[in-house]
């Protein structure tokens, strides 16, 4: 394995591969805990909607549905990132090789 310390001393021929490595050990994990963040900011903001639709307050209507529209928001982001980390790194992976060769 390959430790900070040797690519900043100039071992840049193997970002893919340590980018790579990053992606395998971490990445799982990472997206384990932003989608269960995401779920509970979910329930959250369910029960934040109930709220204001039972007290008929229209500006706290409104900010409910500005919190589940950011969470909307906030899961596409995540997974387009999911699904575009890996082909750029991939990009680099590739890049990488061919500058070497």
């Amino acid at each position: 394995m390959i430790t900070t310390t040797q690519l900043l001393a100039g071992n840049f021929d193997r970002v893919g591969t340590i980018l790579q490595s990053f992606l395998s050990q971490w990445w799982g994990p990472a997206l384990g805990v932003v989608g269960a963040a995401a779920g509970i900011l979910a329930v959250a903001a369910a029960i934040k909607y109930i709220l204001a639709a039972h007290s008929g307050d229209e500006q706290k209507l409104t900010q409910a549905k500005k919190f589940v529209t950011g969470i909307i928001i906030g899961v596409v982001i995540m997974f387009l990132i999911a699904g575009l980390l890996p082909v750029i790194i991939s990009c680099f992976q590739s890049w990488f090789e061919s500058v070497d060769a």
